[in-house]
């Protein structure tokens, strides 16, 4: 049976139980007033069905205005509990106002006493079908094949709520054994039956004391070194460690949260941001967005969350049919086909451009499209400057001829002092765009940031499928760092940098200290369950051509602000003379055309001094 013919289900079994208690409370209440062995008055008999009658549409009234059977309340909890006394307490206020309405005559007291006896019978029943749960979920663990033993931690609202719903499902092969938190004052408590046994220091003893199989952290806003304490004790006794709730939803009801695998973000070595996309959705919503680069890691996540802020309409532009198919299934699955677009094209075609801006009449542009990988691109130098410089000229031009309210460039930290063709592109196209913000209407801005945890050509599928394939895992350098972010931080800082920017800027993220690849190496293969250099070792390769140890985020010229958001900071670009610059983009071009080389290394060292080619 489905999950919505179950609720469906438990709703009318609870309206009917409730009907069922009116009648009872009615009869009841007549009995008590006048005795069970006493005769009741024949003018009280004549009007008990109309007290029937009143009583159950009443109590169905309601119990439906009070949400009494709404699916958030199927746990059958406090707040289901709390939700019958105004209700009840409606019924009396209700049946007062009929009964002098129809001048019936009924006493006072005998309302009160039915009112009571309905409340009292209501809760019975719903402590009754929790029993009954209850009960049913301790034969079925008692008979399931495959048990899993959970240890909950912490003992909190989330925890509560996760160890009740693990409870109330009898299909639910999860059973919660032992909490366990860091506040002494639950120390021996027991919520719906299940003890809290100690604090984290205690984590490694109630593991095997307890026979836990899955270690659930129900506390979405865990920072990455709880976790990966946990994730440590965890693993030395082969214990799965999962999530409950995440840093997205963390101001969420628990009602949205679900259970997922530990990944390696929540070890992230440092603070996530959270930011207030309030102003996103100002920005977005009802607008015509183009996403370019459309079905990559960054550009699907844009139009994910493009889509969920309200965008009217959203343009999923690339060049690769396959990933546009993906995102095109995925996103049907989640909006309406009618709110998005799917088109098959190159940033390079300028006749493609013009169409698709004509066509649709763009708003906001996020261009993310981009060649990045830094060793291919040092083998492809032509590809890199066609693709990221002119690319990106194409469609700014583009935007700026249509009247586009926005223009954000998606860049990179390695824009920053290049030492590679990739990083420098990306820098020529920061310098174009400050030049054409200069003389357009359209307000341009750039997003620069690290490096983006999970995304195609990243490390950590590179490392994956060395870990999965019994390893070495190779790593360049013990000393090389990086700035690392989640998918979805990434784009939270595009989205409200499109909100902020008012022209020319540059944007960047307090991304706190850079992470040691190394470390980051030994983080996954202890997700896997291993030891580094023990059951997986791990190689230094050295550094390959265009790759530095360390990155930096900003220019020593640029001059850095906070903005409102004080995880967000803005550099004031460096100036630069827009005619010479022109007229070296022009020379760069020919260079592609013929495919130059050596002279496009020279024009691409001008238009970038601080490119350091090695």
């Amino acid at each position: 049976m489905s999950t919505r013919a179950k609720t469906l289900r438990l709703k009318l079994v609870l309206a009917f139980l409730d009907l069922l208690c009116a009648y009872v409370s009615v009869v009841t209440g007549f009995k008590l007033k006048f005795g069970f062995l006493g005769t009741v008055p024949t003018h009280y008999i004549e009007n008990t069905n109309f007290y029937i009658l009143a009583v159950y549409i009443f109590v169905l009234l309601y119990n439906i205005a009070f949400k009494v059977y709404s699916t958030q309340r199927q746990s059958i909890d406090f707040a289901h509990i709390t939700s019958l006394v105004p209700s009840v307490a409606l019924v009396l206020v209700s049946l007062l106002v009929f009964d002098r309405a129809l001048r019936l005559g009924m006493p006072i007291e005998m309302m009160i006493i039915i009112c009571a006896l309905l409340l009292f019978f209501m809760l019975l029943c719903r402590i009754g079908i929790k029993g009954l749960r209850f009960i049913l979920v301790r034969y079925e663990s008692l008979h399931a094949k495959e048990l899993r033993r959970v240890l909950i931690y912490p003992a909190g609202e989330m925890g509560r709520y996760l160890c009740d719903k693990l409870l109330s499902n009898p299909a639910e092969p999860r059973v919660p054994v032992a909490f366990i938190d860091d506040n002494k004052a639950l120390h021996g408590k027991r919520f719906n039956g299940v003890k809290v046994v100690g604090g984290f220091k205690s984590l490694g003893l109630t593991l095997r004391s307890h026979s836990v199989d899955e270690v659930i952290i129900a506390l979405p806003g865990a920072d990455a070194e709880l976790v990966k304490r946990i994730v440590t004790v965890c693993r030395q006794q082969r214990v799965e460690v999962s999530r409950f709730g995440t840093i997205e939803n963390i101001d969420d009801s628990p009602e949205k949260a679900s259970i997922s695998d530990i990944k390696l973000d929540d070890l992230l070595r440092r603070d996530r941001v959270h930011l207030n996309m309030n102003a996103v959705r100002r920005f977005i919503e009802g607008k015509t967005v183009l996403v370019t680069g459309g079905a990559g890691s960054i550009g699907s996540e844009i139009c994910r969350q493009a889509l969920t802020y309200g965008a009217k309409k959203l343009i999923v532009f690339d060049f690769d049919e396959n990933g546009l198919f993906d995102i095109g299934n995925e996103l049907g699955a989640s909006f309406s086909e009618s709110r998005f677009e799917l088109r098959i094209g190159s940033v390079r075609d300028k006749v493609r451009l013009n169409e698709l801006f004509r066509e649709f009449k763009v708003e906001v542009v996020f261009h993310a499209a981009a060649h990045k990988h830094v060793p291919m691109m040092e083998l492809n130098p032509v590809e890199a400057v066609k693709n990221n410089v002119f690319g990106t000229l194409n469609v700014a031009q583009t935007a700026s001829r249509f009247n586009c309210e926005r223009f954000i460039l998606i860049s990179t930290d390695k824009a920053v002092n290049p030492g590679n063709v990739m990083g420098a592109s990306k820098r020529i196209a920061e310098q174009a765009i400050q030049m054409l913000n200069a003389v357009s209407n359209t307000v341009f801005a750039a997003v620069r940031f690290g490096n983006v945890l999970g995304s195609s050509g990243s490390v950590v599928p590179f490392f994956v499928k060395q870990i999965e394939s019994g390893g070495p895992v190779t790593v360049t350098h013990p000393e090389m760092r990086r700035y690392f972010m989640t998918i979805p931080e990434a784009v939270q800082l595009v989205l409200e940098a499109g909100s902020l920017a008012k022209g020319g800027e540059i944007f960047v993220l307090d991304m706190g200290e850079p992470v040691r690849i190394y470390d980051l190496a030994c983080d996954l293969i202890m997700l896997y369950g291993l030891k580094p250099n023990t059951d997986i070792k791990i190689e230094f390769c050295g550094l390959r051509p265009g790759e530095k140890l360390f990155e930096e985020i900003r220019l020593a010229e640029e001059d850095v602000s906070k903005t409102d958001n004080n995880k967000i900071y803005v550099l004031k670009p460096v100036e630069f003379d827009f005619h010479t610059f022109a007229d070296e983009v022009k020379q760069l071009e020919r260079c592609c055309s013929t495919y130059r080389q050596k002279e496009l290394f020279e024009h691409m060292k001008r238009l970038v001094p601080t490119f350091n080619h090695q």
